[in-house]
């Protein structure tokens, strides 16, 4: 097992949770899930204290040791009471003298042993630490050559795409979009790298995977071709041009690639729901547990500044939303909806589909301090208990299905969790979470 498994094996025999655990240490949830998944490494006090609360040494932490001895230092008080059993037994046996020989010895002899098992533990603590220290430096020098390498590899793909370019200069700028449409619009321009008279040029738009009709751009002055660009909204879009020569001859250059547009015209809503580490018995785990408990419950927030920053100060306006729904997916199909909690005033009484109206009500909140702050707001929601089938290879998400007054649908995923090597708990996956469009989705 790896010092993650091994943290979170003991904190699941005390039954505490991730935050409960951060609690007692003084960190923070997420400090306690990266030690968990092995994305961070304890700091060696802390190493230390997790080996005093779960009462097993730092080398089987550390996966040094093989058996989960408990800790050293002091004498425990099963210790102390069988030293006291020991030096009883011999009470009715021994005169005074003896017996205050006895109890020196005795003394001595624990006193002894704690200064061992003090010096076995510095000694380990040391270890640990240069350990710690010679990874440190390994990461670091690991890290540099990562650094030079990716700047190397960005300054040959720089040569080339400048060797490659059939432009001289160009530019493009998302000029905006038009949701109830679901357009978006751009502005280009280029020149040539070899400029013959009677050349022309055109541009065009890549948009879904799908290439859209190319536009003829007008010349100006200094050998400038420039146009405008109109194409369907999605989270992907590429602006090229294609120079056309006088005997036919075509070269074409990618100019800019554009990524989230679709999305960044929906709020910027995140369903959050603590699918990470839940444990699978029996090829299921639980989706809920009682009604409630804090662990049953999910969370959504938005807020346009920190989750989707191109949406402030863009181009992109954001369309008003006609319902929104949050549900569990299994690779991409769709198990169950959440149900929202009630919030006086405007939330009346438990429901799966906010409305229009709701949601407005909702935002006014965020925007005058109600629940949140006027960055964020948060509403809980929880899914009804049931048992969800979980094999190897299924991909789990949670997330926030909304679909705006003009009949369009966005998807946001809060994240991807599939089961670990051992089939014991779920995890997270590495996974790109970031498109919204609905395809591929089965919503109902």
């Amino acid at each position: 097992m790896t010092t993650g498994q091994r943290v979170a094996q003991k904190r699941k025999e005390l039954g505490l949770s991730q935050e409960a655990l951060g609690e007692k240490l003084g960190v923070s949830r997420q400090s306690i899930y990266k030690w968990e998944s092995d994305s961070a490494l304890p700091e060696v006090e802390k190493l230390v204290a997790l080996s005093r609360l779960f009462g097993v040494s730092v080398g089987w932490l550390l996966g040094v040791e093989e058996e989960s001895a408990p800790s050293g230092g002091e004498l425990s008080a099963e210790q102390l009471r069988l030293v006291e059993e020991i030096a009883a037994r011999y009470v009715p046996r021994l005169s005074s003298h003896r017996m205050a020989v006895l109890k020196m010895s005795v003394i001595t002899a624990a006193v002894c042993l704690c200064l061992v098992l003090g010096g076995f533990y510095w000694r380990l603590e040391q270890l640990t630490r240069n350990d710690s220290q010679l990874q440190a430096a390994i990461n670091r020098v690991e890290g540099g050559v990562n650094l030079q390498i990716n700047e190397v590899s960005s300054r040959v793909e720089e040569l080339l795409r400048e060797q490659n370019a059939v432009t001289a200069d160009y530019g493009t700028t998302l000029a905006g979009a038009d949701p109830s449409a679901s357009q978006a619009f751009f502005q280009a321009y280029a020149v040539p790298k070899n400029f013959v008279e009677g050349m022309t040029a055109e541009f065009y738009t890549v948009s879904g995977g799908r290439q859209n009709p190319a536009v003829r751009a007008e010349q100006g002055a200094g050998q400038r071709f420039t146009a405008e660009l109109r194409c369907g909204l999605a989270e992907d879009i590429s602006v090229s041009v294609a120079f056309v020569y006088p005997d036919g001859t075509r070269q074409t250059q990618v100019l800019d690639r554009y990524a989230g547009l679709y999305g960044q015209t929906f709020p910027a809503v995140r369903a959050d729901y603590g699918l990470g580490f839940k444990p699978v018995e029996n090829g299921t785990f639980a989706l809920a547990v009682a009604k409630g408990t804090r662990e049953e419950h999910g969370r959504l927030d938005w807020n346009p500044d920190s989750i989707s920053p191109a949406v402030s100060g863009s181009a992109l306006p954001v369309a008003e939303l006609e319902s929104l729904r949050v549900g569990l997916f299994k690779n991409k199909k769709l198990v169950d909806w959440a149900v929202f909690s009630v919030i006086p005033e405007v939330i009346e009484e438990e429901t799966d589909t906010l409305t229009g109206e709701q949601w407005k009500g909702l935002d006014k909140l965020r925007q005058n301090d109600g629940g949140g702050t006027r960055g964020y707001q948060w509403l809980n929601f929880h899914f009804t208990p049931q048992d969800v089938p979980a094999e190897a290879g299924d991909v789990f998400q949670i997330a926030a299905v909304m679909e705006d007054v003009y009949g369009r649908t966005a998807v946001r995923s809060g994240g991807a969790f599939g089961l670990d090597e051992g089939w014991k708990e779920l995890t997270n996956l590495d996974a790109d979470t970031s498109d919204t469009y609905p395809g591929g989705w089965v919503l109902e």
